[in-house]
């Protein structure tokens, strides 16, 4: 829950096995968001292969697993993000993709939505109601959902809160072995950069001053993907690194 430690005790039932074709540092960025997009569409939203389904946020970490789920669900998948993650979500399975700069999503849609998934803050949330279908579902998991909003529009809502398991960890582990998704991670940081990690996410921030790198040599990280510290070196890696040592 936010330490920066080589070891943590955890409850037995939050675990799950590491999917076999992925890093380390992949395996850590997979359980908040991909849980938290499963229980969003799935266990709140109610999402069913042939519906329609508005995810905003769609970039973001949980946003492009929300996509990777719900359009291996069999749904249509519409999500609002910036437009130079368009060819990114398009990749995973979005089927539009709604530049925010450009567009406001509400004008763009012709047809209502079965389920709205809202990632972001503001004013979104709001006006998602113009586009949901009666009957429909608004999930967030970032603010209270009116409740005149809802009763107006006769639609269900709930803000959701992350109940994480490892049955659940351990099914999105499988789909990522069997290359049904896949993980994104951003950048990788060694813990002693923890402080730099944090300085490079706010230079990232929508609306940031000086967009520029501050560390010399240093990409700037993409606008979609985890940030991942590198705590400790993994067994594995140690054992490498004994043999090439010995070898020397």
């Amino acid at each position: 829950m936010g330490a920066y430690a080589e070891y943590q005790a955890v409850k037995a039932a939050a675990i799950a096995r590491k999917p076999f074709n992925l890093s380390f540092e992949e395996a850590a960025s997979v359980p908040v968001a991909s849980q938290t997009a499963w229980q969003g569409i799935f266990t709140h939203g109610h999402l069913e292969k042939g519906q329609t389904i508005l995810i905003h946020g769609g970039a973001g970490a949980v946003g492009a697993y929300a996509v990777q789920l719900a359009s291996h669900a069999g749904a249509t998948v519409i999500a609002t993000a910036s437009g130079d993650d368009e060819e990114y979500l398009n990749s995973i399975g979005a089927s539009l993709v709604i530049d925010y700069r450009e567009a406001q999503f509400e004008n763009v849609l012709r047809e209502k939505i079965d389920v709205v998934f809202n990632l972001i803050r503001g004013d979104t949330q709001t006006r998602s109601f113009l586009v949901l279908k009666e009957g429909g579902y608004l999930v967030s998991a970032t603010q209270p959902v009116s409740q005149e909003e809802t009763a107006t529009h006769g639609v269900s809502d709930v803000m959701m809160r992350l109940a994480p398991t490892g049955d659940l960890l351990g099914r999105i582990g499988r789909m990522l072995e069997e290359r049904t998704m896949r993980p994104d991670v951003a950048t990788v940081y060694e813990v002693r950069d923890a402080a730099q990690a944090w300085e490079d996410i706010a230079r990232n921030l929508p609306g940031a001053h000086g967009m520029s790198p501050s560390r010399p040599g240093a990409a700037r990280r993409k606008t979609h993907g985890k940030i991942v510290l590198r705590v400790a070196q993994t067994p594995a890696s140690r054992y490498l690194l004994a043999k090439k040592t010995t070898a020397h």
